[in-house]
């Protein structure tokens, strides 16, 4: 190589060099907030990046802190091993019984000035408050509302029979037989323990209605728990296992909802966070998917709620940087374009409903049917309804039933109310 071609090309290694020092220089100087979240499917970091263009029009950068997996028991186990270490994140993703726990270890920041500020008493759907609040005070601010009680259809394998979604769990066993017999696989399913319970508590609230999920799972109510329909409950959930595939241990849920995108499996009852791999997929609802909620729930609306929660700092700095996260969570157009891309609906009751697809408008409806008829209920799976470790007690014994086919339903009634009463 010639001198000058070598004298050339050392001053484009060290402009080279130079910038990229710059650059971190840069970044290091910019204010950013550090986030531990659970979101890693391809519709939740594209619903995220809603969050992190708002702030980095406030001159906010985003440290991701992503842990997936186990329906969010990583992200926890994680986080709690942070708090524990005096290492805590500026927030993090938490449901309601997550939140509390947090709180009553005292390492959350109390919310109300900005609260009272952007009038969020007002602002948030009223069914919610309760599980963001702590002894009387805002300690979450929560971005979204999905439904549990969900069901998605590949709408081209519908079409061969009859393309009627199933409103009554007699026409989902039907419907469910006809796509086995033609070896289509009819329910996609993953292998995770809150992705079976889930299914069950779609299954009491379609087949013992709004007052029978208060008593059944929020009350846990023994007399409940022992009748003749919950003995209905494990009978069908017994079917529809046997209309999953073998293959299903250890598959995530958004794996499960490609299976119906990609024609592998005709359905999914899921929460509506898959529409949202539907919709990343380019796929439009009643074009190339059918969604309902599951049978029989009527207007029943069943809740699951992400909010973001911050942990106390002292440095004037790293609070002046939670107030704009907290403020860009809250803000109307970051819920839109947070939940048009998620799935869900906001947890702002004010964000117009115009840009909303007919999954969504549906569901609002069934949200405002619901609150008047007092069936919009809160997902236990998720974190809400009940304490962490009744919901254990729950998920465990859905877990062991599932996967031993030799217990009875009678067995698994058994095992529950004795788990619940334990727990």
């Amino acid at each position: 190589m010639k001198a000058k071609q070598k004298q050339g090309l050392a001053r484009l290694i060290a402009s080279v060099i130079a910038s990229g020092a710059m650059s971190g220089i840069a970044a290091a100087q910019t204010p950013q907030v550090e986030v531990v979240h659970q979101w890693t499917s391809s519709s939740e970091s594209f619903a995220l990046q809603a969050v992190k263009d708002a702030l980095v029009k406030k001159g906010l950068g985003w440290k991701d802190s992503a842990i997936a997996g186990d329906d969010g028991a990583n992200q926890q186990q994680a986080l709690q091993a942070r708090l524990s270490a005096g290492n805590a994140p500026t927030a993090a993703q938490a449901q309601p019984q997550l939140l509390f726990s947090y709180a009553e270890q005292n390492e959350l920041a109390n919310l109300d000035t900005y609260a009272k500020a952007g009038n969020w008493d007002k602002l948030v759907s009223p069914e919610l408050i309760p599980y963001v609040k702590y002894k009387g005070s805002w300690y979450g601010v929560p971005i979204d509302e999905h439904r549990e009680n969900m069901l998605w259809i590949n709408k081209k394998i519908l079409q061969k029979y009859g393309g009627k979604a199933p409103t009554t769990w007699e026409e989902f066993n039907t419907l469910a037989e006809a796509m086995k017999k033609d070896g289509i696989i009819p329910v996609a399913l993953g292998g995770e323990d809150w992705q079976e319970a889930e299914i069950f508590s779609d299954l009491v609230i379609g087949m013992g209605g709004p007052a029978f999920y208060k008593k059944a799972i929020i009350e846990h109510d023994p007399a409940a728990i022992q009748s003749a329909t919950m003995g209905r409950v494990f009978d069908e959930l017994r079917k529809i296992i046997g209309y999953t595939d073998p293959n299903r241990a250890g598959r995530d849920w958004n794996v499960a909802t490609q299976m119906v995108i990609d024609g592998k499996a005709g359905m999914q009852i899921h929460a509506d966070w898959a529409k949202g791999e539907f919709l990343r997929a380019g796929k439009k609802p009643g074009v190339d998917f059918v969604c309902s909620a599951t049978p029989g729930s009527g207007h029943a609306f069943v809740w699951v709620m992400d909010s973001f929660t911050f942990f106390k700092q002292t440095n004037p700095a790293a609070l002046a940087n939670q107030a704009t996260l907290a403020n860009a969570v809250m803000d109307r157009d970051v819920q839109e374009n947070f939940n048009l891309r998620k799935g869900s609906l906001p947890a702002r009751n004010d964000v117009p409903q115009e840009k909303f697809d007919d999954c969504a408008k549906t569901n609002f409806a069934d949200r405002a049917a619901g609150a008047k008829e007092g069936s919009v209920l809160p997902s236990f799976i998720e974190n809400a309804a009940l304490e962490r470790d009744i919901r254990a007690a729950y998920v465990d014994v859905i877990t062991q039933f599932v996967n031993t086919p030799s217990m009875t339903s009678a067995e698994a009634i058994k095992k529950l109310l004795a788990s619940v009463k334990n727990a």
